[in-house]
């Protein structure tokens, strides 16, 4: 199923500005422009692959606000409503989530499997990467 082609340009266009603001650091302004982007999404909002990538950007978002309660429910809502297990950009972002929420256990354990998906790579800090090492 697709959304109609004229809210997908609209989702796409919150989603791009949020981009924009992201890659400059401004984060807060990339969280609006996220969030915009996924109360466009009809219901039932699981069924459409842009929540999906909408989700992650807020949660996302989130984390480099270092606001990671916030992050851990947008990031556990992908891994359990969504089933995004197999992401391994969701899995080791859902890892680190835990972790800086003081569950440094289950943050491993997901850090682990996003570095057995992809290896290396899925890391963008290597303090997360040092966290796995004796894993790995």
């Amino acid at each position: 199923m697709e959304l109609d082609d004229e809210l997908y340009a609209q989702i796409t266009k919150h989603s791009d500005i949020g981009e924009h603001y992201f890659v400059e650091g401004k984060f807060r302004k990339a969280l609006e422009e996220y969030k915009k982007a996924f109360e466009l999404i009809p219901e039932p909002k699981t069924v459409w692959d842009a929540s999906v990538w909408t989700l992650a950007a807020i949660g996302d978002s989130h984390f480099m606000l270092k606001e990671f309660v916030s992050a851990l429910e947008y990031f556990e809502k992908l891994m359990n409503e969504y089933e995004e297990k197999e992401n391994p950009f969701i899995r080791v972002r859902y890892g680190e989530c835990l972790y800086e929420t003081g569950k440094t256990e289950q943050g491993r354990e997901h850090m682990l499997a996003a570095f057995k998906m992809e290896g290396t790579e899925v890391f963008d800090n290597d303090k997360y990467l040092k966290l796995i090492s004796d894993l790995i």
